[in-house]
């Protein structure tokens, strides 16, 4: 009976070790999430870039205004 009391006890510890392990890891991918990386954020900003260099090879072909390239600009330029 001690035996299996002993047993039941380590297979206990054992559980709570493996979701204390399980909480750290949801907490660290938590963390992940919650804080672009670098390369996200140059992703991102990269992205951006080409955007405007798109709209102001259409500005400077004609195909868009004045007003239209500014307007497009400062709403790309506002997702930095």
């Amino acid at each position: 009976m001690e035996q299996q009391q002993q047993a039941y006890d380590a297979q206990q510890q054992q559980a709570q070790r493996q979701i204390e392990a399980q909480q750290r890891q949801i907490e660290a991918l938590q963390q992940q999430r919650s804080q672009p990386t670098q390369h996200q954020q140059a992703s991102g900003q990269e992205d951006v870039t080409s955007k405007l260099q798109k709209l102001a090879d259409l500005h400077q072909k004609g195909l868009l205004t004045d007003e239209e390239f500014s307007k497009m600009k400062m709403s790309l330029i506002s997702q930095l």
